[in-house]
């Protein structure tokens, strides 16, 4: 009777874990749930021409996609040429392009595509070229809609947006009548055809949507610039629009904003002062999910209080000779708890008469002066490197050989017991350019590149940072 129990838990354990639910989060949302994902979404933007600023607004829309977890998106710069074959495989066109007309083909291939049951999103930028496309029935037809010659551009200014039709699939659950900062397309006349989910108190309609055989066409006046593009409501209506034009289904949550790091990313501080560096050396830090928000201080401020249940990773990017005792006891108390620790360039000045930071700790030591026979450390600015991986690790794991122009240092106190991660082929710097720290305690890494722009632009560079931290955080295996 007792192994019958326990073989009926061990299956309702089983179950238990077999039923549970993915959790999806999307910036400061609640999770919503979702079992299992559904397939992501295949869109096309159209983009390359137009008096709006398609440079900036198709990058940013097309990162909006990506974030959601619902499209895999491409761009088509040269949107003229397209096909009906182009649009095969592709479940949304979003149309960002205000050019020149596209030309019948064109035109005549992406009716096809939405009278075939696929989806349309036009944006503000988008709907620039139809008042000069007003000829062309295929736009017209699509989406159910005309547009003045010469509309008004109104100034950019706050303003409510007047709900339209809540019970349809973009607007379910979005709060009535929301405010927004923006300067909306005017002058839209829509058909009867169409549907305005939101308009101004004006009526002037500033997102609708209509349905063109099969298929289903979203349009948004909104998102006149960059700054009006980040606004809740937008990011909300674009993507809960392009998600159900291209599905005819709407998953996404109804209130959405700029993604914003995942609450159990790495939680990081850094320690930067007493060295000059650009500010650029902070956008190693952004855009991803993982890592939180990261906040910046110098180590006479940083070590004052005890920090182990604040942060999972210390980031040195100062020059530090030294700290008071009382910093000291706390730095030494964050490391002997396991947290993390990254060093980078210059980071590996500090603590100049503290053996057991740069010996047992970091593993190196830039030395300023001279130590009996041993000179002092040398530094040159400017330096090619052909930078090599030292072996497999998951730091550099997907990291090939790569070419940047930084600063050399030469002649450290490298320790024995670290554990190479890259090699440099440089005669101006010593060979080893990244390792793994001796620590016995704590994950410890130090990255002798990161003077200036070259590096921190360098996409192998940011990798190996982001790489550290994570790894070091324990989120790396």
């Amino acid at each position: 009777m007792k192994s019958a129990l326990q073989f009926l838990g061990h299956w309702l354990l089983s179950l238990v874990a077999l039923l549970s639910l993915t959790v999806f989060s999307f910036a400061q949302l609640a999770d919503n749930s979702a079992s299992p994902a559904p397939a992501k979404l295949r869109a096309l933007i159209l983009s390359g021409d137009g008096s709006h600023d398609w440079r900036t607004t198709t990058p940013f829309l097309k990162q909006l996609l990506l974030d959601s977890g619902r499209f895999e998106v491409r761009v088509s710069e040269s949107p003229a040429g397209m096909t009906a074959k182009t649009l095969a495989g592709f479940d949304l066109v979003v149309d960002d392009y205000a050019g020149p007309r596209l030309g019948g083909e064109a035109e005549k291939a992406l009716e096809g595509f939405v009278g075939a049951g696929k989806g349309l999103v036009v944006t503000h930028g988008g709907l620039a070229s139809f008042s000069a496309q007003t000829g062309s029935p295929g736009f017209a037809k699509l989406t159910k809609a005309t547009y003045s010659a010469s509309p008004a551009v109104p100034q950019f200014h706050l303003f409510k947006l007047k709900t339209g039709h809540p019970e349809h699939p973009v607007m379910q659950g979005i709060s009535a009548n929301p405010r927004t900062g923006d300067r909306p397309r005017l002058g839209i006349k829509l058909s009867a055809e169409a549907m305005a989910l939101a308009s101004t108190e004006e009526d002037e309609p500033l997102l609708f949507a209509s349905n063109s055989g099969k298929g289903r066409v979203f349009c948004t006046a909104l998102g006149d610039e960059l700054g009006a593009m980040q606004e809740k409501i937008f990011i909300t209506t674009f993507l809960r629009g392009a998600e159900w034009a291209a599905s005819g289904k709407v998953t996404l949550p109804s209130e959405m904003g700029m993604p914003t790091p995942d609450k159990n990313g790495a939680r990081v501080l850094v320690i930067a002062g007493g060295h000059d560096h650009e500010a650029a050396f902070y956008g190693l830090f952004q855009g991803y999910k993982d890592i939180g928000w990261v906040p910046v201080s110098d180590s006479k401020l940083a070590f004052q209080e005890d920090i182990r249940l604040k942060y999972d990773v210390l980031v040195f990017y100062d020059f530090t000779r030294d700290l008071d005792e009382k910093s000291k006891k706390n730095l030494r108390d964050f490391v002997e708890s396991g947290k993390g620790v990254v060093v980078l360039h210059h980071g590996i000045l500090d603590a100049q008469k503290w053996p057991w930071w740069y010996e047992e700790v970091v593993g190196g030591l830039y030395r300023l002066e001279r130590q009996g026979t041993i000179p002092n450390s040398t530094v040159k600015f400017g330096e090619e490197h052909l930078i090599t991986p030292a072996g497999d690790h998951p730091i550099t794991a997907g990291i090939s050989p790569f070419h940047v122009t930084d600063e050399t240092y030469k002649g450290l106190y490298i320790s024995p017991n670290v554990k190479p991660l890259l090699f440099t082929d440089n005669p101006t710097s010593d060979r080893t350019v990244a390792w793994i720290g001796p620590c016995a305690t704590s994950k410890v890494v130090y990255i002798q590149l990161g003077h200036d722009h070259s590096p921190f632009r360098h996409p192998s560079y940011r990798a190996l940072v982001h790489n550290s931290i994570l790894w070091c955080a324990g989120k790396l295996k």
